[in-house]
């Protein structure tokens, strides 16, 4: 069944060209992979950055792992505060996925109010514009 499926999608022309393209597999794949991070953070990272308790002061400033210095807990280094900056960077992308995603819905929604109120008054709108043009 889901032989049947993919060579469905495959006969398409969208399809014959994302799965020959490899940019276009790639690129996929990325998004994948942030949003299954983005929507698993809680697994995912190692710190919570909006936990008080897993915030230390004393770990302010601490540079990246592979620079002098770095520490191997926190894997990009932290901030001002102590943050995780990998922890705060994949609980960032989920508010960052929310508003590209209802953004996304938004514009759906109000496209296909226009384009409903558009198509149900065409001779009205019609008569309108060429009245006043």
């Amino acid at each position: 069944m889901i032989k049947k499926t993919f060579l469905k999608i495959y006969d398409t022309d969208i399809g014959y060209s994302f799965f020959n393209s490899k940019i276009a597999i790639i690129s996929s794949s990325v998004f994948f992979i942030i949003f299954l991070c983005s929507f698993f953070a809680g697994i995912v990272a190692p710190y919570n950055p909006f936990d008080p308790a897993s915030v230390s002061l004393m770990d302010a400033f601490t540079p990246p792992i592979w620079s002098e210095g770095g520490n191997a807990s926190f894997f990009l280094g932290t901030d001002q505060q102590g943050r995780d900056m990998f922890s705060t960077m994949i609980y960032g992308s989920r508010i960052s996925l929310i508003v590209g995603f209802a953004s996304i819905i938004f514009a759906m929604i109000l496209g296909v109010f226009f384009g409903r109120y558009r198509w149900l008054y065409r001779r009205q709108i019609r008569n309108y514009c060429y009245a006043y043009h």
